[in-house]
């Protein structure tokens, strides 16, 4: 019994950055990236946009696989974390300044069904010395059951 074996349970994720709300920047052309942190590797990034009315608005869709691992005593899944960070384009794209992050867990996300769910999220600083800038980015999280036992508990 002090040996169960952990069971990782396969999702095909379709991420997309809706918007970027609250934003303080009035001329700036911000992308986004997105980085699977746990589960697997996955790394991509937005279209870049301007600034329009203290806000931007993205159409990329992203689509990856992660493996999830579930407690197996309980089924309940263990966090997997999927990190977008905003960043604003410098020197004319050659280089970018990092304006904050959100950490999301996808296990909160594994019984979204078919329309999926959509949240908005607050950005973190990066480091101590960078305030937060209370910017919301706006995402949609659809997953589906790949493979595995699909019996599971979020």
């Amino acid at each position: 019994m002090a040996f169960l074996k952990r069971k990782k349970v396969k999702f095909s994720v379709d991420l997309q950055v809706c918007n970027l709300s609250d934003v303080p920047l009035v001329n700036a052309v911000l992308f986004a990236k997105i980085r699977l942190l746990e589960g697997g590797t996955f790394d991509d990034c937005t279209e870049r946009v301007e600034v329009v009315r203290n806000s931007c608005s993205w159409s990329h869709r992203s689509n990856f696989c992660c493996r999830i691992t579930s407690d197996p005593t309980s089924g309940i899944l263990e966090r997997c974390l999927c990190r977008i960070s905003i960043r604003k384009e410098q020197k004319g794209g050659k280089s970018f300044l990092k304006l904050g992050f959100v950490d999301i867990n996808l296990s909160e996300f594994a019984g979204s069904g078919v329309e999926g769910m959509t949240r908005s999220y607050l950005l973190d600083g990066y480091g101590l010395h960078q305030r937060q800038d209370n910017s919301k980015v706006q995402i949609k999280i659809t997953m589906t059951h790949q493979s595995a036992d699909p019996f599971f508990r979020v």
